[in-house]
């Protein structure tokens, strides 16, 4: 079974919110393993055993909280050991134009440079999905069907090992 891992940071409850959406989207696909863990929890190990990971953060000053840049360069430890799992993520701001494309970048960057594939959007927010404040129905929504993307694609991965 594909296990797919949501790790998230959020000081206001958007972001976890968020998280709990994207969870809940890779749960519907029913035969999928779902871990959702704050960042600040999240070990070496999860992100090993994961064969999507999904990262949320809050946009700080338009990139990552510390909080996640923390698990990021933690990650360094699992070098070369990512390579083909599935990556993804999302982002809550304070306003439009607050950032959230370039923290998604900013994560997508740190999750490329282990050689993870990372899961586009065609339709709706193309990087990955974002709020602007408290995610309203439409955000959870698109988190929630951005879910069932990676994890759809982290299942059919995984069945190729």
């Amino acid at each position: 079974m594909a296990k797919v891992l949501i790790s998230y940071f959020s000081k206001s409850g958007n972001t976890k919110k968020m998280a709990e959406s994207v969870a809940e989207g890779v749960a519907s696909l029913g035969d999928v393993d779902v871990e959702l863990k704050k960042v600040q929890e999240t070990t070496i190990d999860d992100l090993r055993a994961a064969d999507g990971i999904i990262i949320g953060s809050p946009t700080y000053f338009g990139v990552m909280a510390d909080e996640v840049k923390v698990l990021m360069d933690k990650s360094i430890q699992c070098y070369g050991k990512l390579i083909g799992k599935v990556g993804g993520a999302f982002s809550s701001s304070g306003m439009i134009g607050g950032g959230n494309e370039t923290t998604i970048l900013s994560i997508l960057q740190g999750l490329l440079i282990h050689g993870m594939i990372v899961q586009g959007v065609q339709k709706g927010n193309h990087y990955g999905p974002v709020s602007v404040g408290a995610p309203n129905e439409e955000a959870c929504k698109e988190c929630a069907q951005y879910g069932r993307m990676v994890g759809k694609l982290a299942k059919r991965l995984a069945s190729q090992k």
